[in-house]
C-alpha cells in the first residue's frame, strides 16, 4: 500500500476506534449518498480506494435497514 493509503486507512481506523459521542450531522439520504460515493471511489482501485471501501463498510453497517 502507498503512504497515502496508509495515512487514510489510519484516519478511518482512528474514527472507528474513537469512543467519542456521535453527532447527528447527516440525514439518512445524505448518509446513503456518501456511502455510494465512497463505494464509487473504492471501485477505482486508485489512491484511497482501500480506505474508502473500509469507511463505506463501517458507515453502511450503522445505517438502519431499508424497508
Amino acid at each position: 500500500m502507498s503512504a497515502i493509503n496508509d495515512r487514510l486507512l489510519a484516519l478511518v481506523d482512528s474514527v472507528v476506534a474513537c469512543d467519542e459521542k456521535r453527532l447527528p450531522l447527516l440525514t439518512l439520504c445524505e448518509a446513503r449518498a456518501a456511502i455510494e460515493l465512497l463505494q464509487l471511489l473504492s471501485a477505482s482501485n486508485g489512491e484511497g480506494a482501500y480506505a474508502a471501501r473500509h469507511l463505506a463498510g463501517n458507515l453502511a453497517r450503522r445505517l438502519p435497514a431499508e424497508e
